[in-house]
């Protein structure tokens, strides 16, 4: 057959599909009629390719130019290999507008990379005009739309050229895979548009493993922010920081696996050298801080070990209030973080707050920010690492072990300081550990101490400290400096 008499134009970046559709339905034909294959998914592609040249009278290397296999092995994967595809299925999604008006099907729109259809806006669909069983969500706002607009900019033939682009969709496709695994109903804090689409999915994809969601629903929901991510790279750390942190605590082999793979695979963005003051100007109390720190590990050996999650001072309470108790914590955990020589670690603050026994808090309030640390907090901090260093250094790290498992320890303290107040075996427990390394417990045992500590008599208080050094040093002499018993003190934060 020659060229055909109505010979459409092939839109930009249409797929060989939506062509041959256009093509037959401007002639009144059936594609078969013109030898042109309607299944057969991205195999027959070459072929329609071949005999749509011939029909429309097109170089064969404009109409090939629309075939998948265009596309470099980053986006679509290598044959027998188990690379990352983008690719989500056999088929392109839709747009629930421009599709079915007569419009082309796009060939990005074979991509996870590309839920949205910028020329409307909508968010694409897997099915027909009416978009059964999509969520109920208007047009995609200003920040959807200009997450979208970043990555088709990267998906024109010529910037897909660039090594670099291309190592950018590896690293999005990493971030996605990781962010969608630790993902929830409220993490990460996505714009309006996008949040409102994650509240109206009944169950969002989170295993990106083998290949992206099929829909384009649960593609949004990750793929825009994680774009926006790798264009900033604050928000970069902050959302790889967070996934990492979210994932670590998991203990299948899945999740450590994954978190290896991306720690392999996504560089983590650059900050400041600290603390190296001329390149640290935006975080100069903390780059102070450091050296401060590190000055005082040279000259008195202090470690993380050595700190306690509630660095409290002699004048404090044995159980200080709420408030007072979390900015104790702010302290001891951004000392653990210097101490360790981590302030780069995104994963610090949690590694930190493991080995305090403390519970992992949000990002919003993490005691060392991104943008470093005000001068007051410093200086409380400084003189937090002096005031242990004074007070004769204690393997805390050790005492908290030890208190994990009392083995023994109550039923001697008993036999040895008789007529003791009423408590219970946990409360007598939180009692010692206060006073030898004091860290967190639940408010009722909390209440309950304040309790049993008002009750104790100075006699009782010695003679359950002596007793406690005892039972230690029995067991395993530890390298602690038992407290001397001290008249209950008013809290100066109350």
């Amino acid at each position: 057959m020659t060229a055909l008499p109505v010979r459409p134009a092939p839109e930009h970046d249409e797929t060989i599909s939506s062509l041959t559709t256009r093509v037959a339905a401007s002639n009144g034909l059936h594609p078969h009629q013109l030898g042109l294959p309607t299944t057969g998914g991205l195999r027959s592609e070459h072929r329609a390719a071949a005999r749509l040249a011939e029909l429309l009278d097109l170089p064969p290397e404009q109409v090939t130019a629309l075939t998948l296999s265009t596309y470099p092995p980053v986006l679509i994967g290598e044959t027998g290999r188990t690379q990352r595809t983008w690719i989500h299925g056999r088929y392109p999604w839709r747009c629930p507008r421009c599709t079915w008006r007569g419009g082309a099907v796009l060939r990005r729109w074979h991509l996870a990379l590309h839920p949205l259809c910028l020329q409307c806006p909508s968010l694409l669909s897997t099915s027909g005009a009416d978009a059964h069983g999509m969520p109920e969500i208007g047009a995609p706002d200003t920040a959807a739309r200009q997450a979208q607009a970043l990555i088709a900019q990267d998906l024109e033939p010529d910037r897909l050229r660039s090594g670099s682009v291309q190592r950018r969709f590896a690293n999005l496709y990493l971030l996605c895979e990781i962010v969608a695994a630790s993902s929830d109903t409220q993490w990460p804090k996505l714009p309006a548009w996008e949040h409102d689409l994650r509240t109206q999915l009944p169950q969002p994809r989170t295993d990106w493993s083998r290949r992206p969601p099929a829909t384009p629903s649960d593609a949004a929901i990750v793929v825009l922010e994680c774009a926006r991510a790798l264009a900033d790279p604050q928000r970069q750390r902050q959302l790889q920081g967070e996934a990492v942190e979210r994932l670590d605590g998991h203990h299948s082999d899945a999740a450590r696996a994954l978190v290896r793979r991306h720690n392999a695979g996504v560089p983590w963005a650059a900050r400041p050298a600290l603390p190296n003051v001329p390149s640290s100007r935006t975080q100069p109390v903390l780059a102070s801080l450091i050296k401060t720190i590190q000055r005082l590990q040279r000259t008195s050996g202090i470690q993380a070990r050595h700190l306690p999650a509630w660095p409290v001072e002699e004048a404090d309470a044995l159980v200080p209030t709420r408030d007072y108790r979390r900015e104790l914590e702010r302290r001891a955990v951004i000392l653990h973080i210097l101490l360790s020589g981590r302030w780069h670690d995104p994963g610090a603050e949690a590694r930190a707050r493991r080995d305090l026994g403390l519970l992992t808090r949000s990002r919003r309030h993490r005691a060392l920010q991104d943008a470093g640390i005000d001068a007051m907090r410093a200086a409380h901090v400084a003189r937090t690492a002096e005031h242990l260093i004074g007070q004769g250094l204690v393997d805390h790290h050790d005492l908290r072990q030890r208190f994990a498992t009392p083995t023994g320890l109550l039923t001697s303290l008993r036999r040895k300081v008789p007529n003791l107040p009423p408590a219970s075996d946990v409360v007598l427990a939180a009692w010692c550990r206060l006073h030898l390394t004091p860290g967190p417990a639940n408010e009722v045992t909390l209440a309950d101490v304040r309790v049993l500590d008002e009750a104790l008599n100075p006699e009782q208080r010695l003679q359950l400290l002596d007793a406690v050094d005892e039972h230690l040093h029995a067991v395993d002499p530890p390298a602690v400096n038992v407290p001397s018993p001290a008249v209950p003190a008013q809290d100066r934060s109350a």
